[in-house]
C-alpha cells in the first residue's frame, strides 16, 4: 500500500538534530514512545494473582490420577489449539495421567458439539474426564452431552464467555464473566501450562523442570493469538524461542555454493543432535512428553529445507508468527486434513515426524498461492463493480478457512476494516465470514449492536455470522460510522509515519553514513525483545537518494530486489521484485539527481567474513520526492 504524506505529517515532535553524528536514536525512540524507566519495568514483571478456580481444577486433577481415570483432550484447531493440544497431552502424560488427545474437525466449527462427543465416546470409549484446551467456553451442547455420559468435564479456555455462562465442572478462563486477573490477554495454551505448572508445583515437584519446559509451546500460542506482548507473557515468548534454539539441530557444511564456499547441507540435520534432546534423560521421560520436543526439532529441519530457516539468528518470534504459526494453520485454509499438524509431534518415528513436517509445508505453499489467487479476483470484480459492499464488506468463493486471510488483505491494502463472506443465496438465508481490523478498531464491539449478528474471537480478528443476508446494509453501516470515528481519533494520536527517520533530507534524525549510531541502535533494540502486539517493533523511515543508487534482483527466482546506496548500504525489499522492480526502475532511470525515495524499513546488522555492517529489510514504500 503506498501511503501520502504531507509536510506537515512528517514534523516529528523534537528539534532536528541536524545529522550529529553523536545522536542517541534509541534515547529518542523511547521519547517518541513514551518509553518510561516505570513503564519498561512494569511490562517486564510477569507476576500475577492465580487464575479463579485454578486451585479446584488441581485438586480435581490429582483425584482424577489417584483414581487412574482416563481423560481425553479436546482442543482447538488453530495454532494455539494445536500448542494447547500437544503442551497438555505431553504435560499430563509426564505427570503420570491416563490420557489421549482428539484430532480436531475444523468443519464442526469452534465449539464442542455433540459430534465431538460422540467421536471421543467411539475413539476412546473408557474416557471419564474431557478437558478442553483453547475452546469450550461456550460449547453448551458438547459439555451437556459429555456430562450426560458421566464424564468429568473441565475446561480451559482464554475466549470470552457470554451468557448464561460455561456449564463445566470446572472452567478456568481468564476472560471468564467473573474473573478478575489482571492480564487476561493470555492464550489458551498458556492458560492449560498455568494449570500444569500449579499442579507440578503442589502434587509433582520433582517435575516442575519438565513442565516449565512446556512453555514452548505456551509461548509459542502467545504470537500465533496475537496475544499482548506485556507482562508475563514477554518471558513467556523468551522462553519459547530459546528452548526453540535448543531444539534445532546442527547442520553439517559439506554443500558447496555458487562460490564454492561450504554452506550447511540442512538434508544432513538429526533432529536427535539437538542440544535439548541430548540433554534429555530418555529413560526417565515418558515417550509422549519426549515426542513432543523431538517432533518440533523435526518440524525446524523441515522448515530449514523449505529455506525458511537458516540460521539461528531467525529463530525469533518473528519465525512463529510468520512462519511457522500461518504453515500449522494452512490444512483448515484449504480444507484438507488437519492430522499432520498433531503427527508432528505425536508420531512414533522421526520419518513419520518429518513427513507430516513436509506436508504441511506443502499446504503452506498451496495456501500461499490460493490466497493470491483468489485475492486477484476479489480485487478484479471491484474495478468491475462486482463488489458492491466494498471496501466494507466482500464476497468470495474462497473457502471458509481462508476468508480470514483475504479479509486481512484487504484491511492492509486500505487501512480499513474488511469482512469477507461467501455470497448470499438468497436474502433470507444466514450468512457468514472473517472479520479483520486495525488495532484502532474494536469490530466485535461495533458489530455487538447490529440486528441478528454474531461474533466470536477477538477483537482485530473474529468470525462473524448474520442470521439474513437482508441485515448487510446495517452491518456495512455499522463498519462505515464507526470507522470514521475511530480513524479519526487515531489520527488525533499519530505524528509520524515513523519512530525514527534517517536519511538525506532535513527532517531526519541522522543519516545513512552514521553507521556507529545505527549499529548502537540496532544492539539496543535487540535487547528490548520480543516485539508484537502491543509492543510494536521500531518503524524507520529511510529517506535514500536516487544518486548512484544501484538496483537488482536477487533470489533463486530474482524474486526479491536489492539496492545499495552511494555510501555503501544495502537495502533488501523481499518478494517485492515483481510489483515494484520497473517503478523503482524507471524512477532511478529518470535523470533526475536530487530526487528521493522513501521507505519504512527495520535495521539489521549483517556480518560476513568477519565484517559487521548495517542492513535494511524494507517493509513498505512510502511518497517519494525531490529534494
Amino acid at each position: 500500500m503506498t501511503l501520502m504524506a504531507s509536510d506537515e505529517d512528517r514534523v516529528f515532535d523534537s528539534v532536528p538534530l541536524d545529522n550529529d553524528p553523536t545522536v542517541d536514536l534509541f534515547a529518542l525512540l523511547r521519547q517518541r514512545r513514551g518509553w518510561t524507566d516505570e513503564y519498561l519495568a512494569q511490562i517486564e514483571d510477569p507476576s500475577h494473582e492465580p487464575l479463579k478456580d485454578l486451585e479446584p481444577m488441581i485438586e480435581c486433577l490429582d483425584q482424577i490420577r489417584a483414581k487412574g481415570l482416563q481423560i481425553t483432550i479436546a482442543p482447538d484447531f488453530d495454532m494455539d489449539g494445536i500448542a494447547s493440544g500437544v503442551l497438555g497431552y505431553a504435560g499430563l502424560s509426564e505427570l503420570g495421567f491416563d490420557v489421549n488427545l482428539q484430532i480436531p474437525d475444523y468443519r464442526r466449527g469452534h465449539e464442542l458439539t455433540r459430534a465431538d462427543i460422540e467421536e471421543i465416546d467411539r475413539l476412546f470409549p473408557d474416557t471419564d474426564v474431557l478437558l478442553t484446551c483453547d475452546s469450550g467456553v461456550n460449547s453448551y451442547a458438547g459439555l451437556h452431552a459429555a456430562r450426560t455420559r458421566g464424564w468429568i468435564t473441565l475446561v480451559t479456555d482464554h475466549h470470552q464467555e457470554l451468557e448464561p455462562g460455561c456449564p463445566a465442572d470446572i472452567t478456568v478462563d481468564p476472560c471468564r464473566l467473573d474473573e478478575t486477573y489482571a492480564h487476561p490477554g493470555i492464550c489458551g495454551a498458556a492458560v492449560l501450562h498455568q494449570v500444569l505448572e500449579a499442579y507440578a508445583a503442589r502434587f509433582a515437584p520433582e517435575k516442575k523442570w519438565q513442565i516449565r519446559m512446556l512453555s514452548l509451546f505456551a509461548g509459542l500460542g502467545t504470537v500465533s493469538d496475537v496475544m499482548p506482548l506485556l507482562y508475563e507473557n514477554r518471558q513467556l515468548v523468551r522462553n519459547a524461542v530459546s528452548i526453540a534454539r535448543l531444539l534445532r539441530a546442527p547442520a553439517p557444511r559439506t554443500k558447496r555454493d555458487a562460490w564454492n564456499q561450504l554452506v550447511p547441507d540442512y538434508d544432513l540435520m538429526d533432529p536427535r543432535q539437538a542440544t535439548m534432546i541430548q540433554l534429555m534423560p530418555a529413560s526417565d521421560l515418558h515417550p509422549v512428553y519426549r515426542r513432543a520436543f523431538l517432533g518440533f526439532a523435526t518440524l525446524l529441519k523441515a522448515f530449514a529445507q523449505a529455506d525458511k530457516l537458516r540460521a539461528d539468528t531467525e529463530l525469533t518470534e518473528e519465525f512463529f508468527g510468520f512462519y511457522l504459526a500461518p504453515a500449522m494453520n494452512s490444512p483448515r485454509r484449504i480444507e484438507t486434513d488437519i492430522a499432520p499438524c498433531f503427527e508432528i509431534f505425536t508420531s512414533k518415528t522421526i520419518d513419520e515426524m518429518h513427513a507430516a513436517a513436509q506436508t504441511v509445508i506443502e499446504y503452506s505453499t498451496i495456501r500461499k498461492q490460493r490466497t493470491g489467487e483468489y485475492l486477484e479476483q476479489m480485487l478484479d470484480d471491484e474495478k468491475a463493480h462486482a463488489q458492491p459492499l466494498a471496501p466494507w464488506v466482500w464476497f468470495s468463493p474462497a473457502p471458509t478457512g481462508m476468508q480470514g486471510l483475504l479479509a486481512n488483505q484487504i484491511m492492509h491494502r486500505t487501512g480499513l476494516p474488511a469482512v469477507v463472506m461467501s455470497a448470499p443465496g438468497s436474502a433470507s438465508a444466514p450468512i457468514g465470514g472473517s472479520a479483520r481490523a486495525p488495532q484502532w478498531f474494536p469490530v466485535i464491539d461495533v458489530l455487538a449492536p447490529v440486528m441478528g449478528m454474531h461474533a466470536v474471537g477477538h477483537q482485530q480478528a473474529c468470525g462473524v455470522k448474520l442470521q439474513r443476508a437482508d441485515l448487510l446494509p446495517e452491518l456495512v453501516d455499522a463498519l462505515r460510522e464507526n470507522a470514521a470515528l475511530a480513524s479519526a481519533a487515531a489520527q488525533q494520536t499519530q505524528t509520524r509515519a515513523a519512530d525514527l527517520r534517517i536519511g538525506i533530507s532535513h527532517d531526519c534524525d541522522t543519516d545513512l553514513e552514521d553507521v556507529e549510531a545505527m549499529q548502537t541502535f540496532i544492539r539496543r533494540i535487540a535487547s528490548m525483545k520480543p516485539f508484537g502486539h502491543r509492543f510494536e517493533a521500531p518503524s524507520v523511515e529511510l529517506v535514500v537518494s536516487t544518486n548512484h543508487l544501484a538496483l537488482r534482483r536477487i533470489g533463486s527466482e530474482s524474486q526479491h530486489l536489492q539496492m545499495i546506496t552511494a555510501g555503501g548500504m544495502k537495502l533488501l525489499w523481499w518478494n517485492a521484485a515483481e510489483q515494484h522492480y520497473e517503478a523503482l526502475r524507471q524512477v532511478i532511470d529518470a535523470g533526475h539527481r536530487f530526487r528521493t525515495l522513501r521507505f519504512t524499513a527495520a535495521l539489521q546488522l549483517n556480518e560476513f567474513r568477519g565484517v559487521e555492517r548495517v542492513q535494511a529489510v524494507i517493509q513498505d514504500r512510502l511518497e517519494d520526492d525531490y529534494l
